[in-house]
C-alpha cells in the first residue's frame, strides 16, 4: 500500500471544507481571529448576514462556529447533516494539524459534557472506567488512558492514588473528583457541580458539612414569566450593545394574535419597536414571519407552527426587544406559547408547593406550575400533591415525607412541559438528589421538545388527515402505532437519550481517530484499542447501563456494602411511614437565601457607592412575609443590606434572630449557640418601612408563653450561650435514629460543638469515652453541672419499630462502659434552647412507655 503519510501532512487542514461564523456571544476581534486562522488553513469562510440574522445558501456549508446553539438556522442545519462546533474546535483541529470530532464541540446543550476530558485513577475498576468513559463518550465529552494536560477531571478513590499524585506534582488544572459525581451526573440528566466531590476532602462525605449553598443560575432571566407585567423595555444604547449582535426584527413581519387581548395603547407602542427594528406587522398567517401568541391553540397557530414560521409568546417578543438580538422561543420554557386549558395531563388534579428556592427560580417555577394546569400553593399543607425542592434539607421536606406527600426535583416540571405529557415520577431523575448540591444550578437548562410539540399541537397536514380517518374507522384506529410517529429529536432532554444522541453524522475529513484525546500517549496496540471502542460508543453506553443498574452503579466496583443496602432499606421504610408527630413545632418558610459573596455581586456597580458596611447579620425564622413572592424578597433584603443589614440563611453567622413569635425551627434553636439579640418581626417592618436600622431594644421578642409552657428564659440562655461559645456539647458524641430526623438534629448538635452520628443498629468503630467536666473552662463547666459525664444519648421515637434499635446501643454503652439513655428529642431541644445542660425523667424512653 502507498504510503500517503506525507502527502496527507503537506494538504491543508481545511482544504474544500467551507464554514461560516455566528458572531452571537463572540466579540469582533474573535470573530475575525476564527475566521482568519480557518483561511490560514485552506478552509472558506462565508460571511453571516448580520442585518438578516440569517445564513444564506446554507446547502453549501460544511460546518457552523457558534457559541450556542441559539440562532436560527440552528434545526434547519441539523436537517442538512451541517456540523455545528465552537470555536474551540478550530483552534483544537489547528493545534493537532487533525480534524478532530465535532460532536465534542457541540453548542448543544443536550451534550452535557462536552467540555469534559476525563481520566480514572488507577484505583478505579477495569468495569468502571470502561462504563464513565462511554457514558463520557455518549454525552459528547472525551476520554485519556493517561493523564494528559488536556485532561479536565481525574476520577479517583483517595488522593493516595499515583495518578492523583502526579497531577499534584504537576499542577495540572484539573480537579480531582470521587465517581459518585460522573454517577450522579448520569442519574440526573445534566452536569452537576464538582465542589461536592472534590477530593482530597469532599463534602459528601462530611456528614456534619453545613447548609447546602444556595443556586444562581442565569439561564431564566428575563425568562420566568410567560405574560410580561409591563410594557417591553427599550434596546440598550448602541455603544452598549453588542458590536455583531443579530438584529431581531429587521425585515421581519410579525402578526399578532387575538389571544393576546392586547388594548390598542400598548398594539402601538409594541408595533412602534418592531417598526423601528427593521420589522413590520402582519394581519394575516400567510404574510407573516412571526406569529405571536398567549396558547398553542386556534387555526393561525396551527398554520404559523405548520409552515415553520417562528411562533412564541409575548415575553419572547419583549425579550428579544430588550436584547436587541433573535433567541429561538423554545430555548427558554416561558418564551413559548402555553398549553391550552387544563393544561398538561392530570397537572389539573395537582397542588404543587415548592421550597429551598428564591428569587426569580421561585417565580419561574410558580408561573411553569401553573402553566402546566396544577394549582400553586404559596403555603405548604397536608392537602398538597407534591412539593418541589432543590435539596432535601429542609422542613417542608420533613413535613412532607411524614405526610406522605411526593417530593421530586424541579426536572420533572420541566420535562413534563418540554415533553407536552406528563413524565412517570418513578424515574430516578426525578426524585434522585445530589448530596450536597443545590438543584437550582440547573434550573432553566432545559428546552422545548420541537417533535413532541409537532406531535401535539400542530401536526403535519398528513398526520392531521391520518387522524382524523381513525377517528371514523376502527380498523385505521388499529393502525395508529404505525402511522405518523414523531421522530426521536436530536435533542432529547431525558436520562434516556444517551441511546439517540451517540450517532454522529458523517461529513469531510471524519475518521475514526478524532474521538482520541490529544496528547494521550502509548503504544500503537494501545491506540488501536482506543479506536475500536471509539468506533463502538453504542456497546460501551450499554455496558454503562448495565452497570449502573447494579448495586451501588459504578461507585463501588459492582459490590456495594451491606450496611449501605440496608440503610437504603429502612430509608425507604421511613418514607412509608407517615403521620408520625413532629418534634419540631411548625413548618418554616424556604431556608435558602443567597450567601454574601453573591449579595456582593449583584449590582455591585450601581450599589456599591450606597452600600453600607455589614452592621449586623440577622437570620428570620417563622415569618412568612416573603413565602410565595421570591421578588418582594430579593427587594427588601437588597434594600436592608444597603442599611447595613445582612439577612443571612446560616445560623452560625447571626447577631440577630428575628421571629414573630418564639419558634422551634432548627434555624431558631441551631442560632440560639450564637447568643443572638432576639428581636419580633416588627423590627423588619419598621427597618423596611423607614430605610433605617432600629434599635434592636425597642422590639425585643416576647417569651412569657414559651417560658410558661417550657420553663426556660431565653434571656438567660442567650448569656449563656454568649459564655458557651458553641461548647456546650463539646465531647458529646449523641447518636440519634433516621425516624427521630438525624438530617434535622445533627445540624443543632453541630451548632453547640457536638459530634451527632446516625444510628441504624450497625456496629461502629466510634469511641464512646466518658467526658471531663473539669476539662471545660468555668464559664463553660457551670452549664455542664448536670452533666453525669459517663451517659451515652441516643435520640430516637416511641415507636415499636425503633425498640429493636436499643439492644445494640446499650450494648454499645456498655462496651465503653458508659451509661445508655435513650431519650426523645424533647431533651435535645431543650437542651439547646436553655444553652445548660440539665435533664428531667419524662424525656427517657423505654420499652414501657412505647405506644403509650
Amino acid at each position: 500500500m502507498e504510503d500517503t503519510t506525507m502527502m496527507e501532512a503537506s494538504q491543508p487542514l481545511f482544504e474544500d471544507l467551507t464554514f461560516t461564523i455566528v458572531p452571537t456571544s463572540l466579540t469582533q476581534d474573535r470573530v475575525i481571529e476564527i475566521a482568519e486562522n480557518i483561511k490560514a488553513s485552506g478552509g472558506n469562510v462565508k460571511p453571516f448576514d448580520i442585518d438578516a440574522g440569517r445564513i444564506h445558501e446554507l446547502e453549501q456549508i460544511g460546518y457552523i462556529v457558534s457559541a450556542t446553539n441559539d440562532f436560527p438556522d440552528y434545526y434547519r442545519a441539523l436537517d442538512l447533516m451541517i456540523h455545528v462546533v465552537k470555536s474551540a474546535w478550530v483552534d483544537d483541529c489547528i493545534k493537532v494539524h487533525k480534524i478532530k470530532n465535532p460532536r465534542t464541540y457541540s453548542p448543544d446543550p443536550a451534550l452535557f459534557m462536552h467540555d469534559v476530558v476525563v481520566c480514572c485513577a488507577d484505583g478505579i475498576p477495569e468495569g468502571d472506567k470502561e462504563a464513565i468513559w462511554g457514558g463520557v463518550l455518549a454525552m459528547g465529552g472525551q476520554y485519556g488512558t493517561q493523564l494528559s494536560k488536556l485532561t479536565t477531571h481525574l476520577i479517583a478513590l483517595s488522593m493516595e492514588d499515583a495518578r492523583c499524585q502526579m497531577a499534584a506534582k504537576k499542577r495540572l488544572n484539573l480537579k480531582i473528583v470521587l465517581p459518585h459525581w460522573f454517577n450522579d451526573c448520569l442519574k440526573v440528566g445534566w452536569r452537576v457541580n464538582e465542589r461536592p466531590y472534590l477530593l482530597p476532602d469532599p463534602e459528601i462525605m462530611n456528614v456534619e458539612a453545613g447548609p447546602i449553598p444556595s443556586a444562581v443560575t442565569s439561564a431564566i432571566h428575563d425568562a420566568t414569566n410567560p405574560e410580561p407585567t409591563g410594557p417591553p423595555a427599550s434596546p440598550p444604547p448602541p455603544h452598549l450593545a453588542q458590536p455583531r449582535a443579530i438584529k431581531a426584527f429587521d425585515g421581519k413581519k410579525v402578526m399578532f394574535g387575538d389571544d393576546l387581548k392586547l388594548n390598542k395603547s400598548l398594539k402601538d407602542v409594541i408595533a412602534s419597536k418592531i417598526e423601528a427594528g427593521g420589522g413590520s406587522i402582519a394581519t394575516a398567517v400567510s404574510k407573516a414571519d412571526v406569529y405571536v401568541c398567549n396558547f398553542r391553540e386556534g387555526d393561525d397557530y396551527i398554520k404559523a407552527s405548520q409552515a415553520g414560521k417562528e411562533v412564541g409568546n409575548l415575553s419572547w417578543l419583549y425579550f428579544m426587544m430588550a436584547h436587541d438580538t433573535w433567541t429561538n422561543p423554545m430555548r427558554r420554557m416561558m418564551h413559548y406559547p402555553r398549553p391550552p386549558p387544563p393544561g398538561i395531563g392530570k397537572f389539573k388534579d395537582y397542588k404543587i408547593s415548592i421550597s429551598s428556592y428564591t428569587g426569580e427560580a421561585r417565580v419561574y417555577l410558580e408561573n411553569l406550575i401553573k402553566a402546566l394546569g396544577a394549582e400553586f400553593t404559596r403555603t405548604f399543607k397536608q392537602d398538597n400533591t407534591h412539593l418541589i425542592t432543590a435539596h432535601r434539607n429542609s422542613e417542608k421536606c420533613e413535613a412532607a415525607e411524614e405526610w406522605g406527600i411526593e417530593i421530586v426535583n424541579h426536572l420533572w416540571l420541566e420535562d413534563s412541559y418540554a415533553e407536552c405529557k406528563e413524565m412517570p415520577r418513578t424515574n430516578e431523575r426525578y426524585t434522585y438528589f445530589p448530596p450536597r448540591m443545590n438543584m437550582g444550578e440547573l434550573l432553566g437548562a432545559m428546552e422545548m421538545n420541537r417533535e413532541a410539540v409537532k406531535k401535539a399541537y400542530f401536526p403535519t397536514k398528513r398526520k392531521q388527515k391520518d387522524a382524523d380517518a381513525r377517528s371514523n374507522t376502527t380498523v385505521a384506529m388499529s393502525r395508529s402505532h404505525t402511522e405518523g410517529e414523531a421522530h426521536t429529536p436530536l435533542v432529547d432532554k431525558t436520562a434516556k437519550r444517551t441511546k439517540s444522541d451517540v450517532a454522529t453524522p458523517a461529513r469531510g475529513h471524519l475518521e475514526g481517530k478524532e474521538n482520541e484525546t490529544p496528547g494521550t500517549t502509548g503504544s500503537r496496540g494501545a491506540k488501536d484499542r482506543a479506536l475500536s471502542k471509539l468506533h463502538n460508543v453504542m456497546e460501551d453506553v450499554n455496558k454503562y447501563q448495565k452497570e449502573v443498574k447494579r448495586k451501588g452503579g459504578v461507585i463501588h466496583g459492582g459490590r456495594r456494602r451491606r450496611e449501605d443496602e440496608v440503610a437504603d432499606k429502612e430509608k425507604r421504610q421511613n418514607r412509608d411511614s407517615v403521620g408520625s408527630k413532629r418534634s419540631i413545632d411548625e413548618v418554616d418558610g424556604d431556608e435558602t437565601t443567597e450567601d454574601e459573596s453573591e449579595v456582593a455581586q449583584k449590582s455591585k456597580k450601581a450599589r456599591k457607592a450606597h452600600m453600607a458596611p455589614i452592621k449586623h447579620r440577622m437570620l428570620v425564622s417563622g415569618d412568612k412575609r416573603w413565602q410565595g413572592d421570591g421578588n418582594q424578597e430579593s427587594k427588601d433584603k437588597s434594600r436592608l443590606r444597603e442599611i447595613g443589614l445582612y439577612v443571612v440563611d446560616d445560623p452560625k453567622k447571626v447577631d440577630i434572630l428575628c421571629a414573630p413569635k418564639v419558634v422551634r425551627t432548627l434555624k431558631f434553636v441551631a442560632a440560639l449557640a450564637e447568643g443572638p439579640q432576639l428581636v419580633n418581626s416588627e423590627y423588619l417592618d419598621y427597618a423596611i418601612k423607614h430605610n433605617k436600622l432600629p434599635d434592636a431594644k425597642t422590639f425585643p421578642l416576647d417569651d412569657r408563653n414559651f417560658r410558661k409552657q417550657h420553663g426556660i428564659d431565653l434571656s438567660d440562655a442567650i448569656t449563656r450561650a454568649k459564655q458557651n461559645k458553641h461548647r456546650l456539647l463539646k465531647d458529646f458524641t449523641i447518636f440519634c435514629t433516621e425516624k427521630a430526623k438525624f438530617d434535622v438534629y445533627k445540624d443543632i448538635v453541630a451548632a453547640n460543638g457536638g459530634k451527632c452520628l446516625k444510628w441504624d443498629n450497625r456496629t461502629t468503630s466510634v469511641s464512646a469515652s466518658k467526658r471531663k467536666i473539669e476539662s471545660q473552662p468555668k464559664e463553660v463547666s457551670q452549664n455542664l453541672e448536670e452533666d453525669e459525664g459517663d451517659v451515652l444519648y441516643l435520640i430516637s421515637e416511641p415507636l415499636k419499630t425503633e425498640v429493636k434499635l436499643w439492644t445494640k446501643f446499650r450494648e454499645l454503652a456498655k462496651k465503653h462502659d458508659m451509661v445508655p439513655r435513650i431519650v426523645s428529642t424533647e431533651w435535645l431541644l431543650n437542651v439547646a434552647m436553655a444553652q445548660r445542660m440539665h435533664w428531667k425523667g419524662e424525656w427517657e424512653l423505654s420499652e414501657d412507655t412505647v405506644g403509650k
